[in-house]
């Protein structure tokens, strides 16, 4: 089961580790903790908007939820296999420190809203609080039972993606308390960090490798093999992202390497 902060981190993280379990015959469920509708260069650029309104931002997340649904399908799931949660994208730091029980709930400044879009939640009623996003995770790992959970690590530089991490620990260690059996082994997989990866070695053959700067120099790195073909197919799964090729398409291209890195957490 892979939480991913936004539609496309899923794809540059662990595309890879996807194919190669489908291909095993796993099951593998992708959670998009938001619709990534918060974000305003992808907005203006996508749309040619200077001034994007609550309802543009809407469509904008709309547009990322139909690209994630795309990228999905090129590296083998199926729709009923994603699962698109609607917590406010750039919010999630701000559910863990500021509301994370409400009320009041938080009311993304993008697009207005205050609860996930009708039909989206796990749990019926769902605000947008670090309680009720902590119990849809709990609800989803519960109904699945992975073996394996894999998300962003608390290190990434981005707030939603270190926030990510913390929820999907809380829900863990939440769902442990009453199904003790329960105990999948947890990866976290690396997307913003400083100027890593260096976009020169995109789709050249050279491997990614830990960053040299990364503050816990304890923690267990594993590189994890890719194939010529599964290269392949990451990178068209990557390029279904077209609102995100649009504004970072080197940033993205440089996570098609032969190999994707993965923190082990003991």
């Amino acid at each position: 089961m892979i939480f991913s902060p936004h539609p496309d981190d899923e794809s540059l993280g662990a595309a890879g580790l996807i194919q190669s379990v489908l291909k095993a015959g796993g099951q593998v469920k992708v959670v998009f903790m938001t619709n990534g509708d918060g974000f305003p260069a992808g907005v203006e650029q996508a749309d040619h908007l200077l001034q994007p309104t609550a309802a543009d931002y809407r469509r904008y997340g709309a547009a990322r939820r139909h690209e994630a649904l795309r990228a999905m399908a090129t590296l083998g799931l199926k729709a009923r296999d994603v699962i698109f949660l609607g917590f406010p994208d750039a919010g999630l730091a701000s559910l863990l420190k500021k509301f994370l029980t409400g009320p009041p709930p938080y009311r993304s400044p993008f697009t207005l809203a205050t609860h996930p879009l009708a039909g989206a939640t796990i749990i019926p009623h769902a605000d947008f609080t670090g309680k009720d996003l902590t119990r849809e995770i709990a609800r989803l790992i519960t109904d699945f039972r992975p073996n394996l959970v894999a998300t962003t690590p608390p290190q990434d530089r981005h707030p939603d993606h270190s926030a990510t991490y913390f929820f999907v620990h809380r829900a863990l260690t939440e769902v442990r308390q009453q199904h003790p059996d329960l105990h999948p082994k947890v990866l976290a997989f690396l997307i913003h960090f400083g100027k890593w990866p260096p976009d020169q070695g995109a789709e050249t053959g050279s491997r990614l490798v830990p960053p040299q700067s990364f503050p816990d120099k304890g923690i267990h790195w594993v590189s994890f093999p890719l194939t010529s073909e599964e290269v392949a197919t990451k990178t068209r799964a990557i390029r279904q992202y077209y609102t995100q090729m649009l504004v970072m398409s080197r940033f993205m291209l440089s996570f098609a390497r032969p190999n994707e890195l993965f923190i082990v957490e003991h």
